[in-house]
């Protein structure tokens, strides 16, 4: 065989095995693009081969010549998005795929199929295309009777998109009283073994047909040769039969197990405060009116914008679950959704955070402003809640900022009508409720919310639960604060206003005590004026969106429904909001900040609003007593406080002093010679007083709190500062108990104990407790300090560790510190 018919054998077999290798990644990339990196690899596979035959270049410079072939062409082959802008986007996306060449593998694995362009996901297939057309070629023309090994990497391409694809298989092909399980993988791999071994054949005898055409006999050798070149061939038939055949059972299952079910597309965010726990900031005068995004969706916008989506619940907040609905993953290709509709979204100076409000997507985001790059490589997205987030920068980020744009296209279809029956019998087993919701509830639990659940005698259907939410929200009343004192009246006022609104004071949080609270407020109305009482009589749960999409979520799950707990927006006119947190149309403030619930059956999620009345407040009334038929309003006559006009004080009519004479001359020089003086001393002092200033003023902001919780977690915090600054490695994933073992003082043990309860208690502490607990701190830092030399207090004084600042020196073990504390075991 000649140089140029194994030339052409080997590209028509290369050619081949790229278009097999094509059908088997299409279901990765469904794009039409990817036919591009596959005919450019055929043609720069084959022709860097050829020209390194052709030069006997040694292998390493054919290899050097291959890798700069692709990184000329990476750009726009396997990364198209990078041309544009010119020329920074092409410099960073030859680097960005020059890196996709050890990263791009394991980041294919953790996003959801199909990937289409997004980013460098086509690298990987590129890269295999290209080898294998390259080494094809290149053992082709340069092996001689070692030919036939080209058919292992004929088989690659295959192989890629069965190892990176997905874990689903096609459906069975009946053919009569047959099936064939998989069948469009049992061909590929069919295709691919045919192949393998079509060109061990061809190769396997050309050199013994080209000896007979010289009229030489085969030699014992040339015997062993084909013997090797004929093993070669049923090895590489045996693989890829193997792979398509002998897995069948296996793939029979529907199902097939792949590197991607092992990674974990791994973004959890439990460390995350609970979204819902913050609701009550955005209610506050200070971000009430304050612009959190402008939405722009033409004339059909979303009904919702979801921001957090929070299914799990321990009996202090509803969070992220640690399961699938805590797992985020890079969102590389959009979904079909229902009525689809452009959004564009602008986030303003009131909101920052991981949340990127959105509606179901239907596309990829695309990001604007100076942080477009950064923001499209850290978008995330839960498929099975819908939820996003934006994570610059890890997990230190602050997420969305100010001026951060994005447009996408979304789901505009209207919400379900009706809820099905649950998925799970009410009052099956023990709620797990940390694991969020398990198909049961615990009545034991919560006894009030079971008791006013049983007393309403409604069955554990869509109706029944609705009948719920509705009683539940007729007999709430809404309040967002525990007192209408500067800066938390702007709410007040404005419902005042609109609707005759009357403040209540509510506490917050929605943890198992508070919602007890709530339930137990209307369990002792409706026990006072009977349960055929009017509705304005049985208003008594007094509370907001927190609470009340709280307490829906778990009447729910006592019913047996799966349900959750979202924050975000409603979208539209004046309608499309509730009487209390009205929907936005343009730009969203606090104000149109809103918590809801979704609950599940059989068709899907089902929303409903929960926010209570805002009309009827809350009445204390005796057993027995009735309210009049028609109740009067007194009119308030609020009389509105004036401060006097400015200047109108007592005014001097005296005559300005007489100037004084002019001092002597020499004195101004002297003055200004011991002032300058002074200032240059000053500044000299200024960066030796700056860091005990900056600590002393520190100390003073924590121990100023007013509320005694923040001043007790002040006092712990300034307790580990001090610990840091004298050279304790504090661990930081530790919880306080471990924390207050490596400061190995009384004092710190005591405070452990005493800053969880300020956190996780839902009673928290009082000033007294506070103040103890900064006694704690002063005994802690004099305990610490017992020991200490002058320089070693110096040192202390001056560190930066408490800021986060450490220095190239090693730092002492945890040990090390330890031991050079005073020994006040025996004290103990």
């Amino acid at each position: 065989m000649t140089t140029r018919s194994r030339l052409i054998a080997a590209s028509l077999a290369s050619a081949a095995a790229v278009l097999l290798g094509v059908l088997a990644a299409w279901p990765i990339y469904r794009d039409p693009w990817l036919l591009v990196p596959a005919a450019v690899a055929l043609a720069a596979g084959v022709g860097v081969a050829a020209l390194a035959a052709r030069r006997r270049w040694p292998g390493p410079a054919a290899a050097l010549a291959l890798f700069v072939v692709f990184a000329l062409t990476v750009v726009p082959v396997a990364v198209p998005q990078s041309l544009r802008p010119f020329p920074l986007a092409p410099l960073r996306g030859i680097a960005d795929g020059v890196a996709a060449v050890v990263l791009g593998w394991k980041q294919l694995l953790t996003l959801t199929l199909p990937v289409g362009t997004y980013q460098t996901m086509l690298v990987p297939a590129y890269l295999v295309l290209l080898l294998t057309v390259f080494l094809t070629t290149w053992i082709a023309l340069r092996a001689g009777r070692f030919a036939p090994f080209a058919a292992f990497p004929l088989l690659a391409p295959v192989a890629f998109g069965t190892v990176f694809g997905s874990s689903a298989v096609s459906a069975p092909l009946h053919l009569g009283p047959f099936t064939i399980s998989a069948p469009h993988e049992l061909a590929l791999w069919a295709g691919a073994a045919l192949l393998g071994a079509v060109w061990v054949v061809a190769t396997a005898g050309a050199g013994r047909r080209a000896a007979l055409r010289l009229g030489r006999a085969e030699s014992a050798t040339a015997s062993r040769g084909r013997a090797v070149r004929v093993l070669v061939g049923v090895v590489t038939l045996a693989i890829a039969v193997a792979v398509s055949l002998a897995l069948a059972p296996a793939l029979d299952r529907g199902a097939r197990a792949v590197p991607r079910d092992r990674i974990d597309p791994e973004l959890v965010i439990r460390e995350q405060a609970s979204p819902l726990a913050g609701y009550r900031a955005y209610k506050r005068d200070a971000l009430f009116e304050e612009e959190l995004f402008a939405v722009d969706a033409g004339a059909e916008p979303p009904g919702r914008l979801r921001l957090a989506v929070l299914d799990a619940y321990d009996g202090v907040d509803f969070h992220v679950g640690a399961d699938e609905a805590g797992r985020f993953a890079r969102f590389p290709s959009g979904d079909r959704v229902e009525r689809p509709t452009q959004v564009a979204v602008r986030v303003g100076p009131g909101y920052s955070g991981i949340w990127a409000p959105t509606a179901e997507l239907g596309s990829v985001p695309v990001f604007d402003g100076s942080r477009a790059a950064e923001l499209a490589d850290a978008f995330y997205v839960n498929r099975r809640t819908g939820a996003a987030i934006a994570v610059p920068g890890g997990r230190e980020s602050i997420g969305l900022q100010e001026g951060d744009g994005y447009r996408a296209i979304m789901s505009a279809a209207p919400d379900p009508d009706s809820l099905g029956a649950p998925l799970a019998e009410p009052g099956v087993g023990d709620a797990d409720l940390d694991a969020g919701f398990d198909g049961g509830f615990d009545t034991e639990a919560m006894p009030e919310l079971s008791a006013w659940v049983a007393a309403q005698q409604q069955p554990a259907t869509g109706e029944g639960f609705a009948e719920l939410v509705r009683r539940l929200r007729e007999r709430g009343y809404l309040s967002h604060a525990l007192s209408d004192g500067e800066g938390e009246r702007l709410w007040i006022e404005r419902l005042s206003a609109a609707y005759g609104t009357r403040f209540e004071q509510s506490a917050g949080g929605h943890s198992a005590a508070r919602l007890e609270q709530l339930f137990a407020q209307l369990n002792s109305q409706e026990r006072q004026v009977g349960e055929e009482a009017p509705v304005e009589q049985l208003v008594a749960g007094v509370g907001d969106d927190e609470q009340f999409a709280a307490a829906a979520a778990l009447v729910a799950r006592s019913l047996g429904f799966e349900s959750r707990v979202v924050l975000g927006v409603r979208l539209g006119g004046e309608g499309a909001g509730v009487p209390g947190v009205p929907a936005c149309s343009d730009v969203c403030t606090g104000e149109h900040l809103a918590a809801w619930i979704e609950v599940r059956d059989a068709s899907g999620w089902v929303p409903f609003d929960v926010s209570p009345q805002v009309e009827q407040p809350p009445q204390a009334i005796e057993k027995g007593e009735q309210l009049p038929e028609f109740p009067t309003t007194p009119e308030e006559r609020d009389a509105n406080e004036v401060d006097p006009p400015l200047g109108t004080g007592e005014q001097s009519d005296d005559a300005d002093p007489a100037e004084e004479p002019p001092a002597a001359s020499w004195i101004w020089p002297v003055l200004r010679i011991a002032g300058l003086s002074v200032a240059a001393l000053a500044l000299l002092a200024l960066p030796l007083l700056f860091l005990p200033f900056a600590k002393r003023w520190r100390r003073h902001r924590r121990r100023a709190e007013a509320d005694p919780e923040l001043r007790a977690l002040g006092a712990w915090q300034e307790m580990l500062d001090r610990a840091a600054d004298a050279g304790v490695r504090v661990p930081r994933a530790a919880g306080r108990p471990e924390v207050a073992a490596v400061l190995g003082t009384a004092p710190a043990r005591w405070a452990a104990e005493r800053a969880d309860r300020a956190v996780f208690s839902p009673s928290g502490i009082g000033d007294e407790e506070a103040d103890w607990m900064w006694a704690a701190a002063d005994a802690d830092r004099a305990e610490r300090e017992a020991g200490f030399g002058r320089m070693r207090r110096i040192r202390a004084a001056y560190a930066l560790s408490s800021y986060g600042v450490m220095f190239a020196a090693r730092r002492r073990s945890t040990e090390e510190s330890a031991a050079e504390l005073p020994d006040r075991t025996e004290e103990r």
